[in-house]
């Protein structure tokens, strides 16, 4: 080898020591700073995983994160200094944007649990603590449920969501679902594959009570243009032919609609108002759904910028 080349294969042994010892250090310190540690407990050296490796802590719930951008995981034990037992792990999910931290969280969440204002929103159940702020996405999960372990996982959820930097109010888009017959914290925001159709991409859904037995649930995707929702719609209307039955077309003030009927769906609106695709999912009747469409997309007139066909 030249002289040249030995000092380039330095230099770049030089720059990978600088990388790795970057990563090292960011991983060790984590996210739970040594003021929140109580008194007679000890902090193990935290772990960091990475889109390429979500799945060795994770394992199968790996591809759900991913479809919201999962950027970084930190997971960090705390334990009292005397009870290898009774364990604290604090995991610490980055995403690229607030929504997509709402999303993770919204489809890990149930509706009839008791929400606290923690970051933007989050919850306590026995032994567990969820919450989401920003772009981040907290969890803390304990080995043990008693009124030591609840104090300091209630004290460490806290400081973190103080700690942490970034919007706490709900993702804005939020504020477009009708709030009549909905029922409370329903909302979720799916990064991809809405309805599990790739074609509808990203999108919302959230369940209504309107009278029936199982809840009819609301769905939309704003596309980038008028071109792409005529696409998706026309897609979406094809698969329920496949098993199903589209029926007559629906009036609506900005858009139009079709009655379909789907075994897995149900009696349904499916509709297109300019980039946007919605409909209402296990629909009591006709009247009900064009209701809560049409409210929906007086609500996101604002957003989308244009409205009608």
């Amino acid at each position: 080898m030249t002289a040249n080349g030995k000092r380039r294969m330095q230099a770049l042994a030089l720059v990978l020591m600088l990388l790795v010892g970057s990563a090292w250090a960011l991983s060790a310190e984590g996210y739970v700073a040594a003021k929140m540690i109580p008194d007679g407990w000890v902090r193990a050296e935290a772990q960091s995983f990475g889109p390429d490796n979500l799945y060795e802590y994770i394992d199968g719930a790996a591809p759900g994160y991913l479809r919201y951008s999962f950027q970084k995981l930190t997971v960090e034990s705390l334990r009292p200094a005397e009870d290898a037992k009774t364990e604290i792990l604090v995991e610490t999910y980055v995403f690229p944007s607030h929504l997509d931290a709402f999303g993770i969280y919204s489809n890990e969440r149930a509706p009839n649990l008791q929400y606290v204002k923690l970051g933007s929103e989050g919850y306590f159940v026995p032994s567990a603590c969820r919450f989401y702020k920003g772009a981040y996405y907290v969890k803390l999960n304990a080995t043990r449920d008693n009124e030591q372990v609840r104090q300091v996982q209630e004290r460490l959820a806290k400081a973190l969501a103080a700690k942490l930097k970034g919007e706490v109010r709900p993702p804005g888009l939020l504020k477009a679902i009708p709030r009549d017959h909905l029922i409370a914290n329903s909302e979720r925001y799916e990064g991809s594959d809405l309805l599990a159709h790739d074609f509808l991409g990203a999108g919302f859904t959230a369940d209504y009570d309107l009278g029936e037995k199982k809840p009819a649930k609301l769905f939309f995707a704003i596309k980038p243009d008028s071109s792409q929702a005529r696409s998706a719609y026309y897609q979406l209307l094809s698969f329920l032919r496949e098993r199903g039955e589209v029926g007559e077309r629906v009036a609506l003030e900005n858009g139009r609609g079709r009655v379909a009927r789907h075994p897995f769906y149900g009696p349904s609106l499916i509709c297109r108002s300019g980039p946007v695709v919605c409909g209402v999912l296990r629909m009591p009747n006709e009247e009900a759904a064009t209701k809560v469409v049409e409210e929906l997309l007086r609500r996101l007139a604002p957003v989308t910028g244009s409205a009608g066909q």
